[in-house]
């Protein structure tokens, strides 16, 4: 099988779920959003689409979001597999048509609890601390199915049948990855008055999430 992960920005790519993907026998190929006018749903078998600061409906100031969005219902029209995850998973809710916009209890970054319903019940069974930085969130698109919530937000997961899942929350995330958001994202972090030490996790829990996304790319796989 091949997959395709779609980057909207250099520094937010596959994380942990790189490993994951290949040691199941998935081939991956990793492209910038940006050059995506030519690739046909046609060569993959499942389609990733990564997180990135931009907003899913700034299609004017980012053109690469409508040939995102057109990926989405061409990859699902064909019934193939289609993960997103934090912007990605907003692409996917305004592909099927539903909002999404500036979240009303502001951003959410740092590690808190989701908390898992349908599916993600099984895997997890319990709450779960992930990652999470994202300022925008988005209604449920028709007929799609929430797996998990937060305190802050209620859409944090969903999926769509057994073939389309969207992540709000980040559990592809690695300690190399968190360093580099800081950097790119500081001056997001002081406009937000949150501490760089606030958002860096001791050994246990860096293990815990790569477990966490281990066990969901077994899941999605197995859709």
């Amino acid at each position: 099988m091949k997959l395709l992960a779609v980057k909207n920005i250099e520094i937010e790519g596959l994380g942990s779920f790189k490993e994951s993907f290949e040691r199941r026998g998935i081939e991956i190929q990793e492209i910038e959003a940006s050059e995506l006018e030519d690739i046909k749903h046609k060569d993959f078998d499942i389609l990733v689409l990564l997180g990135g600061p931009m907003g899913a409906y700034e299609e004017e100031q980012y053109p690469f979001l409508k040939y995102e969005k057109e990926l989405i219902r061409s990859f699902y029209n064909s019934g193939k597999k289609i993960l997103g995850i934090c912007l990605g998973a907003q692409l996917i809710a305004s592909s099927f048509g539903a909002k999404v916009y500036k979240g009303k209890f502001g951003k959410e970054i740092g590690w808190y609890p989701i908390y898992p319903q349908d599916h993600l019940e099984i895997i997890y069974k319990d709450a779960i601390d992930v990652f999470h930085w994202h300022g925008d969130t988005f209604d449920l698109p028709e007929g799609a199915v929430r797996m998990a919530s937060s305190v802050m937000y209620k859409n944090q997961a969903f999926r769509i049948g057994n073939q389309v899942v969207g992540l709000q929350f980040h559990l592809e995330l690695t300690p190399e990855d968190i360093k580099k958001w800081i950097e790119s994202y500081k001056d997001e972090l002081k406009s937000a008055g949150i501490s760089p030490e606030e958002l860096i996790a001791n050994d246990e829990k860096w293990k815990r999430l790569r477990l966490y996304s281990d066990v969901f790319v077994e899941y999605f796989l197995n859709l």
